[in-house]
């Protein structure tokens, strides 16, 4: 496997990565708020379900991209999306459990190195 068929080989990965994390926020929303890094219960609930389409739209969006051999549109939606791992980052640094809070942190740097890898390679 070359370069670009490992580059290749992980958007079904991401996508799949994306696709289990929503449906777990979704369908367990407490135990996946403290996953997150913030714990949270009662009617703050809703905003994990929420986190947890916003997964799910993500790993479709880069399964279709995928499937359309769409590789220029997937580095620069992998580019956007370092940036929402870089707002959960804050938001989980800011409110909750700080050392979580760098699993984020480290999603935006693999997404960021991911885009410019692809971009360079498209």
């Amino acid at each position: 496997m070359n370069y670009t068929n490992f580059l290749h080989f992980l958007a079904p990965a991401i996508s799949l990565t994306a696709f289990t994390i929503g449906f777990a926020a979704v369908i367990l929303p407490k135990k996946m708020s403290k996953g997150f890094g913030v714990e949270v219960s009662g009617s703050a609930l809703a905003y994990v379900i929420g986190l947890g389409i916003r997964d799910i739209f993500i790993g479709g969006a880069v399964l279709i991209m995928y499937l359309q051999s769409a590789w220029y549109s997937l580095s620069i939606t992998s580019l956007l999306l370092s940036m929402v791992a870089v707002s959960d980052f804050l938001v989980v640094y800011k409110n909750g459990n700080k050392k979580t809070s760098y699993v984020h942190l480290a999603g935006a740097v693999i997404a960021a190195v991911y885009a410019a890898a692809l971009y360079l390679t498209t």
